[in-house]
């Protein structure tokens, strides 16, 4: 175990000089950065900075071709992306991807099923610890609806509901799996201003129900506006990390990035 994890056991995730090379282009260069427990953290960046590639290689998408990937102290580098959930990683997507044909209900069952134990051949043959794993499930998901504000909506085919709750119940189902860290991958994309405004409310919310935040956002005010830290990436590399107000002020940020400070974005 990393002797900087023991001292510092507030850090939850430690991306220690993370490269990621796909043929001759390199993704993520040496990338350097930690989120600490109970923090909304963003990453944020131009298009094809690399922001979704941290996101595949920390979920065990891609293998990183160097460095280290520390959750709790251990290395999750090269590990299959169920036993990275099971460890306490879920995420989101930037194009919703729930199971259309199932309701929000089912949807978020999907998430709880990574803890249970029964097996197939239990649940298969009715055992009592598979009938009770399955009401706990169900239970579970319904408060986690409730939680996001589309309880009403449990019953719901998943491809009928409107866009916003499409995607609160894919943050549902990603709390469903009961994860230490939550990353959110653009979970503002196509939501208009009230929208929006409600999605940092239930970001915030998460956050003080005791889940970690790990965030990509290209709207500077919702990230301005909800996080403790936030950490920029061009073309594979950080070039800052610190408090939002800093960053906003951070002439590399600013070229690279934003183009003008927040308040006038």
């Amino acid at each position: 175990m990393s002797e900087e994890i023991l001292e510092n056991p507030s850090i939850l995730l430690h991306l220690k000089n993370v490269t990621m090379q796909f043929g001759g282009v390199r993704a993520l260069d040496s990338v350097n950065f930690q989120v600490n427990k109970g923090e909304i953290c963003a990453l944020i960046g131009p298009n094809g900075a690399g922001k979704t590639t941290v996101f595949n290689v920390v979920t065990g998408v891609y293998e990183p071709t160097g460095g280290e990937i520390l959750f709790h102290g251990v290395n999750l580098a090269g590990w299959k992306r169920h036993h990275i959930t099971k460890t306490g990683i879920a995420r989101t997507f930037q194009n919703v991807r729930l199971f259309g044909d199932m309701t929000a209900l089912e949807n978020v069952i999907t998430g709880t099923d990574v803890h249970k134990k029964s097996g197939f051949v239990g649940a298969l043959f009715g055992s009592p610890r598979s009938r009770r794993e399955e009401r706990e499930s169900k239970k579970r998901a319904q408060e986690l609806l409730d939680f996001m504000g589309i309880g009403h909506r449990a019953d719901f085919l998943a491809k009928n509901l409107p866009y916003g709750e499409q995607r609160r119940l894919e943050i549902a189902r990603a709390l469903g799996c009961e994860p230490k860290l939550l990353l959110l991958d653009e979970p503002a994309a196509g939501f208009n201003p009230a929208e929006k405004v409600a999605l940092a409310k239930d970001i915030k919310r998460i956050r003080d129900a005791g889940y970690t935040v790990l965030l990509i956002e290209h709207d500077m005010s919702l990230i301005m506006g909800i996080s403790d830290r936030v950490v920029v990436l061009d073309f594979g590399k950080i070039i800052a990390d610190d408090i939002p107000s800093k960053i906003q002020e951070d002439p590399k940020v600013i070229a690279a990035y934003l183009g003008s400070p927040v308040n006038e974005a």
